[in-house]
């Protein structure tokens, strides 16, 4: 049954109290769950999430829709469903050339790592300090995440695949970005680790934990939806 909604579009009725659906003040980590059928469409969007390769389109594609509609004042979840497919396909892209570099990247290191690591002692300090560059690399992909996505959204899969472009970016939306990293990082292995312990327990479960995972990204959608696109000077680029 869907929700009751005020003859202004404004409120909706929550089964004991009017609620907004209008943005009123800062929005915080969880403020997805008091949007109407929030739950149900978490659950149906990660149903779909569930698809190879098409679930994954069309969560980024959910994602920047929320985000709109939060920037356009709407405290509200996208209704779930395939429509996002197109809109998701460039962040996709830009993610996966992303993905396919950064693992090969660190495939390399990780083999120097365990090559030092077994050589003796004189490898150790060395082998630490590549450890170390690993988690540096994780965390600046983390950082700029959110100028990946929306800027694979805005500008187009040509310019958000140049990695100068998206640091550039991130760098005018510090703030956010590191915001973004840190829920969306912690939030991440949250979930990794549910996955594990549920799916030790319950065969498959880990595909149960999976339908939270549009919650993760509604978390970051505030962030998103604040985060400004603006093409650096040149002489950023060059920088």
């Amino acid at each position: 049954m869907p929700p009751l909604i005020s003859d202004d579009g404004r409120w909706w009725w929550d089964g004991t109290r009017w609620r907004p659906r209008t943005v009123e003040g800062k929005l915080d980590l969880f403020w997805f769950t008091s949007s109407p059928e929030w739950f149900t469409r978490v659950v149906v969007t990660g149903l779909i999430g569930l698809i190879p390769i098409v679930g994954a389109i069309n969560l980024l594609g959910w994602t920047l829709e929320a985000a709109d509609m939060v920037r356009g004042g709407w405290r509200e979840l996208p209704v779930p469903g395939f429509r996002y497919l197109e809109r998701g396909a460039a962040p996709f892209v830009v993610s996966l050339v992303y993905g396919v570099v950064l693992l090969m990247v660190v495939g390399v290191l990780v083999f120097f790592v365990v090559l030092l690591a077994t050589s003796g002692e004189r490898g150790i300090v060395p082998a630490v300090l590549l450890g170390l560059f690993i988690a540096l690399i994780f965390v600046a992909s983390l950082y700029i995440f959110a100028a990946l996505i929306l800027a694979s959204d805005r500008l187009g899969i040509a310019r958000a695949i140049d990695p100068r472009r998206l640091f550039a970016l991130a760098r005018a939306n510090h703030d956010i970005s590191l915001h973004v990293a840190l829920i969306y990082g912690a939030a991440t292995i949250v979930v990794a680790m549910i996955s594990l312990a549920v799916g030790v327990i319950i065969p498959f479960g880990s595909l149960i934990v999976s339908l939270g995972l549009p919650a993760v990204y509604a978390m970051i959608v505030p962030s998103l939806a604040t985060f400004r696109i603006e093409e650096p000077p040149p002489t950023a680029l060059a920088a």
